[in-house]
């Protein structure tokens, strides 16, 4: 479907559709009747010799072939907004964007570089929704998230991609002169999580002299001398009170995955902060391990 020619006037059509999920409303987004969508829509496929829709009672809804042009069909109407807007396109991305993320992300990595997004896209706002436990994004909890865990929930419905991934190592008070032995981990909630597991391992099944599930807190504890914690190496190197505590015997990282709902492949405000988290996880990897 990449070599085929499209005409703007017949993709319109196809990508009102695309969101609206029916003829009526792609019909009043266009200002149109819904008769005259369809026989745009039936014309395309003609063309393509693809059936891009399945006609439902409750609506129109993609097949794979829609799908497939669903995703060039938004990079045309991008190139389109930038052509209305010569040397000003990035003022078509606009609107709230919704990310959902856990706090030490949201804190330590998305945060500090908002403000090149911001730059790059001044019209776009973005909300954050920082929580433990995973969004709903079929219930539209939010447009995006960002994982430290692959999907496992319909995930049909989704797009999941990995972007990265963050390494972790030991780290303690740059003002101590030796080890004590202790160390900080997650409370009994979050024991099972692959970072919890090698701190066990590495003291020995020792018990944490502190347990909680808030990372900044873990690093405050750190920071004045209680005990080792493992953290992520972009914000423990970046720590001038914290040292690396040397290697690990078994290197400790964790898959970064963004995820969004299928349905907003075509957003512009949804692929603008895809791309802008796509770029920014490049810092958490550490190379030196």
């Amino acid at each position: 479907m990449k070599n085929l020619a499209f005409d703007w006037n017949e993709l319109k059509f196809f990508l009102a559709v695309a969101r609206s999920g029916g003829l009526s409303g792609a019909a009043a987004v266009l200002g149109t009747s819904a008769s005259t969508v369809s026989r745009h829509v039936d014309a395309l496929e003609r063309r393509t010799g693809r059936k891009l829709f399945l006609r439902q009672q409750s609506g129109y809804a993609l097949t794979d072939d829609g799908s497939e042009l669903l995703a060039h069909a938004g990079q045309v109407e991008q190139a389109m907004a930038a052509a209305a807007a010569p040397g000003d396109a990035q003022r078509a991305v606009s609107g709230v964007v919704r990310l959902a993320t856990t706090e030490m992300l949201a804190q330590f990595l998305v945060a500090p570089r908002l403000a090149a997004l911001r730059t790059l896209h001044p019209a776009l706002r973005v909300e954050l929704d920082i929580a433990m436990a995973a969004v709903k994004l079929s219930r539209r909890e939010a447009d995006l998230a960002l994982r430290m865990a692959a999907p496992d929930d319909g995930a049909g419905d989704y797009i999941a991609r990995r972007i990265g991934k963050v390494d972790f190592a030991l780290y303690r008070a740059a003002a101590v002169s030796h080890d004590s032995g202790d160390y900080i981990s997650w409370d009994g909630a979050w024991d099972g999580l692959p970072m919890a597991a090698a701190l066990r391992t590495a003291f020995d099944g020792k018990p944490p002299v502190l347990a909680c599930n808030s990372l900044p807190t873990q690093i405050a504890a750190a920071r004045s001398g209680v005990g080792a914690a493992m953290l992520p190496c972009f914000i423990g190197d970046a720590e001038p009170a914290l040292q690396r505590m040397g290697r690990l015997a078994t290197p400790v990282s964790r898959d970064l995955w963004l995820v969004y709902h299928r349905d907003l492949k075509a957003s512009l405000r949804v692929q603008a902060m895809a791309a802008f988290l796509t770029e920014i996880t490049g810092v958490c990897h550490a190379r030196d391990l």
